[in-house]
This record gives C-alpha cells, structure tokens and sequence, in this order.
C-alpha cells in the first residue's frame, strides 16, 4: 500500500506584485480549513494612483467629489468617472457599508473595487460593515473585467435571461476573492422544450466563466444560488481557453497542458441547487455546486463542497464534468451532495481528462440510486489518487465504458453497493488501471464486475477483501490498522448563521483537549459539515446543519482514515 492517507495542512502563499491586480497564488494547500473563507485583507493604498470613496448612506452623486469627507454615492456614478483606465493609471474604489442596487456594476479594467469600509472611519471589516450589491431579483448583478479585482461584498439577489446570474465573466478574467455570492439564478432559454432530454439550459447561478475566461476566485462563499435549467448552481466553467501568447504549463504528470488557467481555490459552496425548474427531468441541469464543460480546465483546489443538489434527472450534484475538460480537483471536502441520477458527489463523460488527488468525498448520494461518490461514463476519462470515498450511499466509484487510473485511494463503508463497480462494452480501450488502493468494508463487497465485453480491469497490489480479485495480481487481503480517532456524541441544540453560512452545534459530552479538530468532517443525520473550530461542547462547521436540529439527533465525527 503505497497510498498513506491523511488530513495534512499546509500553508499558502499570497504574491502581491506591482498593483493589486498583478498577483498571483502559489499554493500546495489541500484540507486546509483555516485558510477558507472570506477574510478581511489588508489593502496596500500606495500601489494605487488614485482612490475614490463611495457611501451610499453618507455620499452624494451630486455635490460629491469621491472623497473620505465627500464621497460619490453610488458604484456606477463612481465607475462613470473612469471612461480610460489603463496600468499606469490603476485606481480603486474603497466602497462603504450598504445596499447598493442601482444597476448593473460593469467593472472596467485596472480599477480595484473594495467593499466593507465603515462609512465614518473607513476602517475595513467585511462582515461588520456588509457592502450589498443588489440585483433586486430583476438583473444580473456584476459583470467582470480583466485586470480588475472584485474583494469584500456581498453580490446578491441576481437575475439573467442569460448565463451568470451573479456575475458573468465572458471573456475577461478579474480576481473574484472575499465575497458572499448568494441568491442568484438564471431563468430557462425562452425556446427551452420539456419534452426533449440534454438541451442548453443558460447556466452558472452564481458565477458563469465563458470562452477565454480565467478568472482567479478566491475565498468566496456561494450559497443558495440556482439554475432554473442549465448547469453549474454555484459556477460554471464552459468553453475552450485560447489566449494569444499565454505561457504553456504542464499540470500533474504531463496530464493536463494548456495555457493560463482559471483557479477556484479556498472557496465554500453550500445549498446551491441546479435545475429547479427541471420538472419534466430533462437532464439538462448538472453540477449543483461546479460545471466544467467544453473544455474548461479550471484548478479547483481546497474548496468546501458541501449539500448542493442538481435536479431534473442530472448528474453530480457536487462537481460536474464532460466534453474535453481537464480540471485539477486537489484536497477539496465533497460531502453530502445530492443528484437526480448518478455521481452524487462527482461525474465525468466524454472524453478529457479530470485530475482528482487528495479530496475527501463522504455521504454523497442520488434520488435514482446511483453511485453517491464518483462516476465516469460516456468513454470518460479521470485519474483518482489518494482520495478518501467514504459512506456514500450506493458506493464508492463507479466507471461504465471509460477509462480510469485509480491509485492509492480508501475506499471504505459506502452503504448499499460495492466500493468500486465496472463495465466495460467496448474492447478497443485500454483497461482501467487499479493500483494500491484500499477496498475494504462496503455493504456490497469491494468489487463488482457488470456487464463487461471488453479489457478487464488491472489490479496491482491493492488491499482488498474481495476473494473474486485474482490472486496473480498480489492484492492482498490483510487489512491495514487505522488509528481510531473517530468521535460521536449527542446533539443538543443546532444555530445557523445565515451571513456567515456557519452551523454552531452544540454537543455532548465534553470534547477531548489534545485534539485539532479543524478540517473533519462531521455529520448530522444526513447533514454534513467541515469543522472551523472547536471547543468544549461547541463546534463549529461550514455547512447548514439547522434542518436536522432535533435532540435526539447524534453526532459523528469521521475518523481521519490515517494508518498507523
């Protein structure tokens, strides 16, 4: 077993260079909690050659002139005053506490918008001081720019007839990073016909990435935002990435090539559901949370992917993927995502190349009783290599007429089917490789063989309790020794911060001193969570924990899986 397991931290780097929206992110972080999340930044005022004040509580367009004692009132009078902006003349705007909700923001390039500032001070705290961008339910609220950062708001209530809800980047690629993304939809194509199966739907609630766009978003918090019909409730990432003269950079083994790349790192995606007009179940809406298609090749790394849902008779309610897409999924919580049909916490098809390395996928499931973990098919492609897959119902891993490399993976306790399933109908692919991983302890067995005309899979030196495995292939049915650090107990009262999107469990027993905490997974019921914190009787988890607030009702901290 070549594959040791466990929950590791690390830290990561920011870069700042000349200006704010010259930077970069240089990080091997994965299951590192404390750095998820919006978080109040500094801001370094003498990279900037000018900045302008807004408040719409104390400000005016009118007598205004955009400073502390004066500030304009509103972003797009503010905006109105920058027709030329170019690198030399980068400025920003510092934008107050308040409901701004005046139109569309269309951010322009190399200018900086910052909320959370108190309109008397200016001191800067985004979560005291909520600066609300409002699409009031009737427009989209944000639409993106190149060489432009969009840091500290809330941009809520957004409505499209077309893709983006939120925020549409088409085209352009601003820094997206300590914002609160909530409660944004877009509607169904006005042709759209519910009596068809695997149409266009218009697509990316919160966020939609199109044709050239590689955005880098940063902890953001998504939550509550949906599709009517289309893919990708939280993102989307759609459309092939062909940028003039972008340096060539070769990801995870020669794998992945490409140019420059979309990044979605330290983000929390919760209760964001796809496909909530999808009633005649056209399998039109998948990715509750994340959509990669045509394409796409975002790095998606240390996100919190927790209770999304795509509807309609759609697949992955966590992350979705098809169609020539090479995305990095690296060290990222996929828990308790709900699909219609198959891939609860992850599908892929057609073609591509998705990277999956060192997630934690627990209690995924689907309404049809399909795979709840991870499921390619469609002459699909993945590598998966040293994920945890664990208690999700209907199984761990499933793969149809696709190609797999699956690598010193745990694949343990999936209630309801086996840890891996296979079927392979077609004889010109090569077999999926199955290598030093750990299949132990599912309610169906470790593997299941479907109907299956073509190359059978390769097992090398897995830890298997299955005696079906050929024994030529030095799998080995001893099972390894984990260190027992599992925890569970009682609940006595839930509370759920609906600005913060934090769940604060109250327990008991008392919760043991020599532990960190930080980064398990807990679940309630069926209501899963990653810890913030913890202390005493109280915990503290990303993830809406409050539907299941009833006293008989226990908690259970999932064991790490490490070996000792």
């Amino acid at each position: 077993m070549r594959g040791m397991i466990t929950v590791i931290f690390f830290s990561i780097i920011l870069i700042a260079n000349t200006w704010a929206g010259n930077w970069s992110i240089q990080s091997d972080s994965t299951l590192n909690v404390d750095i998820v999340g919006p978080k109040t930044e500094s801001i370094d005022q003498n990279i900037y050659k000018k900045i302008i004040y807004v408040s719409v509580t104390t400000g005016s367009d009118k007598t205004g002139k955009g400073t502390k004692q004066n500030p304009w009132q509103t972003v797009t009078f503010a905006l109105s005053k920058f027709p030329n902006a170019s690198d030399p003349m980068c400025c920003a705007l510092f934008i107050a506490a308040g409901i701004y909700n005046q139109g569309t923001v269309l951010m322009k390039e190399y200018i900086d918008l910052y909320g959370g500032f108190n309109p008397e001070t200016w001191e800067r705290d985004i979560n005291t001081n909520r600066t609300i961008l409002d699409g009031e339910g009737a427009r989209r609220v944000v639409v993106g720019a190149s060489h432009a950062r969009l840091d500290g708001f809330t941009v809520a209530n957004g409505l499209s007839k077309s893709h983006g809800g939120g925020i549409l980047c088409d085209d352009t690629s601003p820094l997206i990073s300590n914002n609160y993304i909530t409660n944004n939809a877009v509607l169904e194509p006005s042709n759209f016909n519910h009596q068809r199966i695997h149409q266009e739907g218009q697509h990316g609630g919160g966020i939609a990435c199109m044709y050239n766009a590689v955005p880098q978003i940063y902890n953001n918090v998504f939550y509550g935002n949906r599709t009517f019909i289309g893919y990708g409730a939280g993102i989307v990432f759609y459309g092939w990435v062909r940028i003039p003269g972008a340096p060539e950079t070769t990801v995870e083994r020669n794998i992945i090539t490409g140019g420059v790349r979309a990044r979605l790192e330290n983000n929390v995606f919760v209760g964001n559901i796809a496909g909530v007009n999808d009633l005649s179940r056209t399998r039109s809406s998948s990715g509750g949370a994340i959509a990669c298609a045509y394409e796409a090749r975002p790095d998606i790394i240390n996100n919190v992917v927790v209770n999304n849902i795509a509807k309609g008779r759609s697949d992955a309610g966590g992350i979705y993927n098809e169609y020539f897409s090479y995305p990095l999924i690296k060290g990222n919580w996929i828990l308790g995502n709900i699909s219609d049909d198959d891939g609860g916490g992850f599908y892929t098809m057609k073609l591509g190349h998705p990277v999956l390395e060192k997630n934690i996928f627990a209690g995924n499931w689907t309404r049809g009783g399909g795979v709840g973990g991870i499921r390619l098919s469609k002459e699909g492609r993945a590598t998966l290599k040293d994920n945890i897959i664990i208690y999700n119902p209907g199984g761990g891993v499933r793969s149809v007429d696709s190609y797999m490399e699956l690598e010193d993976n745990i694949i343990m306790h999936n209630p309801g089917a086996a840890g891996l399933a296979y079927s392979n109908l077609y004889s010109y692919m090569q077999p999926a490789i199955v290598r030093g991983n750990v299949i132990r302890e599912n309610e169906k067995g470790a593997f299941l063989v479907l109907n299956n005309a073509g190359p059978a899979p390769l097992f090398e030196k897995n830890n298997i309790d299955d005696q079906n495995v050929s024994q030529g292939t030095q799998n080995f049915d001893r099972p390894p020794k984990f260190i027992d650090d599992g925890i569970s107990g009682k609940v006595k009262e839930i509370r759920f911060d609906p600005l913060r999107i934090q769940s604060r469990v109250e327990i008991e027993p008392l919760l043991p001193d020599d532990r960190n905490l930080a980064g398990r997974v807990l679940r309630v019921g069926e209501r899963w969570g990653v810890i913030i914190e913890s202390h005493d009787r109280t915990i503290t988890v990303w993830g809406e924990l409050q539907g299941a607030d009833r006293k008989d009702l226990v908690f259970e901290i999932l064991p790490t899986y490490s070996i000792d």
